[in-house]
């Protein structure tokens, strides 16, 4: 059986539409939810090959919920990987204890690791962006709507690459009352 495979994009927290530091908001409850149903969803559908570009925010919180369906849900019934694309090998210098111990979690459980670049380069981000796009059946952005920065080059390069894109707004999160 042939392996479907879905990378991840999105953007980072500064750029989320409400406050990532507030876990037990109304906000983060949906949207963290949101996440592990995806994710759950995506494997009911036959995606097995997950790819992470291991950025803060999105990227590492789909792939914790990926992580999560992988160890309980799924375990014992499908072969669930989960590779870790890596821009530049300090991608985690100068990020808080939180997001680095997310970080180093997710390394943990990834199945393979693929470094894009031994150095840092503008435009190694993006290359990674690439090689995601490049290597995945499906794409998923989760994503702010702003058509500038990586989630959105992303999205374009896919597009240009006729990949499926499915959406998750973060918008949808917003307490609308």
């Amino acid at each position: 059986m042939l392996m479907k495979t879905c990378c991840i994009t999105g953007n980072r927290p500064e750029k989320f539409p409400f406050n990532d530091r507030e876990k037990d908001s109304h906000e983060m409850i949906l949207y963290t939810d949101a996440l592990y149903r995806k994710a759950e969803e995506l494997m009911r559908r036959g995606y097995t090959g997950f790819l992470t570009g291991m950025a803060r925010g999105v990227d590492l919180d789909f792939a914790c919920a990926v992580i999560y369906h992988k160890c309980e849900t799924f375990r014992d019934i499908l072969d669930i990987t989960l590779e870790a694309a890596i821009p530049y090998p300090d991608q985690t210098q100068g990020w808080n204890r939180r997001c680095r111990e997310q970080y180093d979690y997710v390394l943990s459980h990834c199945d393979k690791r693929t470094l894009i670049s031994y150095d840092y380069f503008p435009g190694c981000e993006q290359k990674r962006n690439i090689y995601m796009v490049e290597k995945a059946d499906l794409v998923f952005a989760v994503w702010n709507g702003v058509e500038k920065g990586g989630t959105w080059n992303t999205i374009r390069y896919a597009r240009r690459r006729t990949r499926p894109i499915e959406f998750l707004l973060l918008k949808d999160f917003l307490d609308s009352t």
